[in-house]
């Protein structure tokens, strides 16, 4: 132990990684060798070594915290801290007492640690405690406090918050603890806390905000925050929330956008577009600019010539959210422009603002260069077919008579959102192997009986792709007719045909299909015998799972672990039969399976077959992670 402690503390940062790693895979560890790590944390001149030391402790997990509570009383300060620290990343909420004992500590960064750790730990045994600090104590401490009350997430009486908003400096943590309040006297606060002059205090607010709106919700959410936040727009307040929207932390923007669309302030439009680059922030700027409504529509065109393409996709897709009829033109011009992400959006935009004749202009870009474009196009007539069912009609028997194969593939997609059986079914019937493909797709969306008959014949067609498809359609329509021709694909000469058949048999449900899967599992290898192992699990149970059971003893590694999978879920009378030879398995990622499931499964009863597994072990990642499973379950 002296040389891997020593290897603790080397200059390289390989060299202490690896001095971890084995102690870590020596478990478990004796008394004295702990004691010896957490004597490490003394080591003052030598910061690698300390960090080497709380990394080694905090991944031992439970097994360290006794020998770290014992250290609570140490004279050496930066120890106590040291060991509050590690404590309060274990997380174990058995050293609770001993954390809010140290919040009298006699040393204020100790003090603060407990503070910390504590919200860590995240128990609601601690609050009382921890609200006692707010009564005195200093103010860094009270801060520390207020964060940690915060992460634990239980409510603070409004009564002991309302008098720190005299504290400037704890303004931020009591607006997080009033979002956590969840009581509808917090909102006046909240909503005069979105004009703080301090940049973090107001932002604090508006996350408060939003999360109190979130937690009431109807017609209390409307009286107490969405009105009142309507009745300051255009005033003063909000400068300082439009200049939040040039921030960087994503929960801070994505509630100072809410708050600004319920406000509806259109001075925000040019603040919104800069936050909607993002795209994490862009739904949330689309809903913002539905609260600023047609207000937004003189600066989106002032913005529009002189955009990047992205940023003018966003403006034509907010025109066409709001319905902004006045911009069709401008919408219209950009299914021309060079910009296929533009042509995109405008495409969609379009199909909503439905102008006469829209269907027609918007098929123009099925046949565009850009893949991205042509399918934004067919998106677009699609959510046309219920306002110009009858143009989309006669755009797709042009189409399905088009000597191009893309052209008859996109009257098949579009031909779905009509519902229109008879001509897909004729389309399942093209010369073209990826039209058929296209058809049959569609179908299975019509989820009508009648397309039944039309899949049933495409299962015999000569390209196994649209005999893929076929199989898939027919589990996704489901009903009892569709039964027999799933298991008459079982039969199918290619394996995805018969994996596709055997999902569909497991999405039906119906138990009648066992037998005619229980067959197919004798010959069936790799894909197809994982699936049919997975149908099997669907349709069966008790011992209907012995094709499962058997299939742990199968050669191919990829079986063995979905069989593991499956039995999982299933009892753990199976796990004392094949414990033995799972663990000695030859392929590592069975035992590391296995042993995850051992430990799910049986809990703290795996420990002694999971000691002794980690003995015979050579694999270093089976070791790590039965290491791991050990230190979560001891």
């Amino acid at each position: 132990m002296p040389l891997l402690f020593s290897a603790m503390g080397d200059g390289s940062w390989r060299v202490r990684k690896d001095a971890v790693a084995a102690l870590l895979a020596a478990q478990p560890l004796k008394p004295e060798t702990v004691e010896g790590i957490i004597d490490l944390l003394r080591s003052a001149d030598n910061a690698g070594l300390r960090a080497s030391a709380v990394e080694l402790l905090e991944r031992l997990g439970n097994r360290a915290v006794a020998p770290l509570c014992g250290h609570l009383n140490d004279p050496d300060h930066d120890l106590r801290k040291f060991v509050i620290d590690i404590l309060g990343s274990i997380g174990s909420k058995s050293c609770l007492p001993l954390l809010v004992a140290a919040l009298d500590d006699p040393d204020p960064n100790v003090r603060v640690a407990a503070a910390e750790n504590l919200g860590k730990i995240g128990d609601p045994k601690a609050q009382p405690q921890l609200l006692k600090v707010l009564e005195g104590g200093d103010l860094w401490l009270k801060f520390t406090v207020l964060d940690s009350l915060g992460k634990i997430g239980a409510p603070v009486p409004l009564e002991v918050l309302t008098p720190l908003l005299s504290e400037s400096l704890l303004r931020r943590a009591v607006y997080d603890c009033l979002g956590l309040l969840g009581e509808p006297a917090c909102a006046p606060l909240l909503v005069k806390g979105l004009g703080e002059a301090v940049k973090n205090a107001r932002e604090a607010a508006a996350v408060a905000l939003m999360r109190l709106r979130l937690r009431l919700g109807g017609e209390e959410s409307e009286e107490l925050i969405d009105r009142p936040l309507g009745e300051l727009r255009g005033s003063a307040q909000v400068a300082g929330l439009i200049a939040s929207l040039d921030g960087n932390d994503p929960v801070v923007l994505d509630a100072v956008v809410k708050v600004i669309g319920i406000m509806g302030e259109e001075r925000a439009v040019a603040g919104l577009l800069a936050v909607a680059r993002q795209e994490r922030h862009r739904a949330a700027c689309l809903q913002a600019f539905r609260g600023v409504g047609d207000a937004a529509l003189a600066t989106l065109l002032e913005r529009y010539p002189e955009a990047h393409a992205p940023e003018r996709a966003f403006i034509a897709q907010v025109i066409g959210e709001l319905g902004l009829v006045a911009a069709v033109e401008l919408v219209g011009e950009g299914l021309e422009d060079d910009a296929p992400q533009l042509r995109s959006a405008c495409a969609l935009a379009l199909a909503k603002l439905a102008p006469q004749g829209a269907a027609r202009r918007i098929a123009s870009l099925l046949g565009d260069a850009s893949h991205e474009v042509a399918e934004a196009a067919l998106e677009a007539l699609r959510r046309l077919s219920s306002r110009e069912p009858e143009e989309l009609t006669r755009l797709c028997s042009d189409l399905s008579q088009s000597g191009r194969p893309e052209r008859r593939r996109d009257a098949a997609l579009l031909l779905a959102s009509l519902s229109d059986c008879e001509r897909l079914g004729l389309l399942a019937k093209d010369e073209d192997a990826g039209v058929r493909t296209a058809a049959v797709n569609s179908l299975s969306r019509c989820g009508q009986s009648q397309c039944v008959g039309s899949l049933v014949m495409a299962l015999v067609d000569e390209s196994p792709q649209v005999r893929v498809a076929a199989a898939q359609a027919l589990g996704e329509v489901g009903g009892a007719e569709t039964l027999e021709p799933l298991l008459l694909a079982l039969n199918d000469a290619d394996p995805w045909v018969q994996t596709a058949a055997l999902k569909g048999l497991a999405a039906l449900g119906d138990p009648r299909a066992l037998p005619g899967v229980a067959a197919l599992l004798g010959d069936a290898r790799g894909p197809v015998l994982i699936a049919g192992l997975g149908t099997v699990a669907a349709l069966g149970s008790g011992a209907d799972l012995a094709p499962v059971e058997a299939a742990l003893s199968d050669g191919d590694e990829e079986v063995v672990q979905a069989a593991i999978g499956i039995l999982s879920g299933s009892g753990t009378g199976w796990l004392e039969r094949h414990c033995e030879a799972l663990l000695g398995h030859p392929h590592w990622g069975v035992r590391r399976c296995f042993a995850r499931a051992l430990a799910e499964s049986l809990g703290a009863e795996a420990l002694p077959r999971l000691e002794a597994a980690l003995a015979q072990e050579a694999d270093p990642l089976v070791r790590g992670e039965i290491s791991g499973l050990l230190c979560r379950l001891g």
